[in-house]
This record gives C-alpha cells, structure tokens and sequence, in this order.
C-alpha cells in the first residue's frame, strides 16, 4: 500500500475514533493497528492488495482492535469482571480481575466474515 494511501487512511481511523487528525502521539499504534487488519484481511482473504470496498470495513476492524488493545476499559467502558465464586444459598458473587475485552489476535478478522468472504480467494 503506498505511503499517501496509507496515511489517508490513518487519517479516517483518526476521525473514527474521535481524536484530533493534528494529534501524532498515537500514531505508532494506530499505524500498527492499521497494518495488522490490512495483514489480516490479506491473509484471510488470500489477496494482495485491498480492494477500495473492502476499505470501511478495513476501517471498522482496525478501530475495534485499536480499541481493544490500546484503550484501558475505564476509557472504553465499563469493564466487564471474572466470576471467582457463586453460592445460591443467600446470594452470594464474588468478583475479581477485570476481564479481557473482546477478542485476541485474528479473531477480530473473522468476525467480520460475511463482509470479507465475497473477497476471499481459495488457495490451492
């Protein structure tokens, strides 16, 4: 993907995600989210270069990951709490460490199947 290409894109995950396009402090991450959907669709998809209508989606699945891996969950939510214990006899939960939000890794690809599977190529 050429350079202007790509930063026009990181200028649109900018604007997604609500931050000021002028702001540079998380470009690293953000670049490396980008690059990691982009490799991802790749791969899945078994192409290689990113078609222009895959472009929102690619959008879509490098802000949910930017999310999920680079914004505490006091930022992004309410983060969601383990069951250490359940009694049910007078109601009792005990909770303890926040619990991962979302998924890991290429999980995020698969998620949005249905979008990319009009794109997927069988490999041979």
């Amino acid at each position: 993907m050429d350079p202007i290409h790509f930063e026009a894109l990181l200028t649109k995950l900018k604007v997604l995600l609500g931050l000021p396009v002028t702001e540079t402090d998380k470009d690293v991450q953000l670049s490396f989210a980008l690059n990691f959907t982009i490799d991802g669709i790749k791969n899945y998809c078994n192409i290689s270069d990113i078609p222009e209508q895959l472009e929102n989606t690619l959008l879509l699945i490098a802000k949910d990951y930017y999310l999920n891996q680079f914004v505490a969950p006091a930022t992004a939510g309410e983060g969601e709490k383990n069951v250490q214990s359940i009694k049910r006899g007078d109601v009792q939960f005990t909770f303890f460490a926040d619990a991962k939000q979302g998924v890991e890794g290429t999980a995020f690809i698969k998620s949005y199947a249905t979008q990319l599977n009009a794109f997927r190529r069988l490999r041979w």
